[in-house]
Formats: structure tokens, sequence, C-alpha cells
């Protein structure tokens, strides 16, 4: 039987002794800079090549403080003090955090209440944002997100794939995702104190819970339920079902792109159509 995961689950207490795995072709994008370090007012950071990363953002007085115990910090840009293991850079008037585990089995944490972005990308990771706004991508592998205080999104939308997933915000163990994440079972979990859904490119079903949520189809031929909630349901290019359940819901099928008929609305408060047929 499937467990539930909430957002206080412990994370695995891991030996703190450098955790190096065979180098591989850089899983880079965009502009992706492995091992350095970047602030100016904000942080971003794309973690080396070849390691299983524990990294924390915190705040100490005025300053994001980056810290990888079992990975190696190469180098950061001016404004920023950088040792092998820890990073300080100023906090801006907006700061926001962005960090991507590349390969390797990755612990990512941001204990700060500014909004994040945090990518475990290859690998079996776990994902935990802080007190705000935080979105959580785990990419390939069986990944563990939670979500902290906040509004938080549980999202795939990322990493291109033509495979639906099925996704759910009940917090069961292994029960999220696809074949990329896993076999059935044992794929990613999204803890119970995540809010919201963005599903991929393929034909996917995602499933709120009893709380408000905002679920995003993306791409293909969805099937959205909203359960309990004052839920914002979104389907995009494609056909399929936007069901709200319980609560006032707003419901919306974007069309812009497509021609093919709008969304079929169930249990919807608020509907909308934008583009053909609207």
């Amino acid at each position: 039987m499937l467990g539930a995961l909430g957002g206080v689950a412990a994370l695995a207490v891991l030996p703190v002794a450098l955790v190096a795995r065979p180098a591989t072709a850089a899983p880079c994008y965009g502009d992706c800079q492995p091992g350095v370090v970047r602030g100016g007012g904000v942080l971003r950071y794309d973690a080396s090549v070849g390691f299983d990363d524990q990294i924390t953002v915190s705040l100490d007085n005025g300053f994001l403080v980056l810290t990888d115990p079992t990975g190696l910090i190469a180098s950061g840009t001016s404004d920023c003090t950088v040792t092998p293991h820890q990073a300080r850079c100023p906090a801006g008037p907006a700061p926001s955090v962005r960090i991507r585990g590349l390969d390797g089995d990755d612990v990512i944490t941001n204990t700060t209440g500014f909004p994040s972005t945090l990518f475990g990308n290859a690998g079996n990771d776990q994902v935990t944002g802080g007190s705000g706004a935080d979105r959580l991508v785990g990419g390939r592998g069986s990944d563990v997100l939670r979500g902290g205080d906040g509004s938080d999104t549980a999202a795939y939308a990322e990493f291109a794939s033509t495979l639906g997933l099925h996704a759910d915000l009940d917090g069961a163990t292994g029960d999220d995702g696809n074949a990329d994440d896993g076999p059935e079972g044992a794929r990613d979990t999204i803890a119970a104190d995540v809010e919201n859904l963005e599903g991929n490119g393929g034909d996917d079903v995602l499933i709120g819970n009893a709380g408000p949520n905002v679920i995003d189809g993306g791409n293909g031929n969805d099937r959205i339920q909203g359960l309990g909630g004052d839920d914002q349901l979104l389907g995009r290019t494609g056909t399929g079902t936007l069901d709200g359940g319980a609560g006032t819901d707003r419901c919306t099928s974007d069309n812009r792109s497509t021609n093919a008929p709008p969304y079929t609305f169930v249990g919807c408060e608020i509907t909308q159509i934008i583009g053909a047929g609207g």
C-alpha cells in the first residue's frame, strides 16, 4: 500500500565526504555554467558534474548562502565569496534562487522565504522548497518533491517528453510521473504540501487535492481533476476534460494554437474558452 508523505518528512542523513561519480557529458542547456555561483542580488547555481550534491540555500545577515559539502564549487561572480563548499552572495531587493542539480542523486533544499526554482535533473533527487513560492522540477529518475510553506508547484513541463504522465497531490509514495521516472510504484513522490501541478507535452492525468490547486496540463489531450477547493484548471492544445470537483472552480480551455474542439468542462463554476470556439 502506498504511504503518504507530508512536508515535514525528514531527509535522509548522508555522509559529508565527497561522493564523486563517473563524469558524463554535462547535462547542460541554456545559460548553464557547472560549478559557478552567480550573484547580482539573486542566486544562480548549476552543480558541478560528477557528484551526489547536498545543496542548501539559506539567508544570513543579508547574504544568500549556498553550501554543498559533498560537491565542489569551482568559482563565483565578483560579488560572491566562494570556497570549495560554500558561497556567500549579497541578497538584492528582490532576491530569488535557481539551483540545478544536473547529474547525480542530489538533495537540494531552499530554507529561505524567497521564490525559487529547484531542478533535480538526472538521478534520484530530493528537492525541498522554502516558505515562499517554489517551482520544483525533479527531472528523470525517482524524485521526491516537497513544497514547504507557500504556494508551490511540481512541474514536468521543463523536460520534453511524448510520454503522458500521471501525477496527483495526495502525498502518496512513488505514484507520480511516467516511465522516465521509473517503473510503476517507484516513480516520483509529490508531497502533500505541494499545491500546484504542471503537466508535460503528452496526454496527462493530473489530479489535485482537497485544497485550492492551480493545474496546467500543458500540451496534449489531458484529463485534469481539481477535487476539493477553489481550483484553477487550464487545458492547452489538444482536447480533454477539465473537472473542477467541489468548490468554486475556474476552468480555461486555451485553443489559440489549435483548431481542435475546446476541452469538456465538468463541475466548473466559471469557464472560459480562448481562441477557436471562444
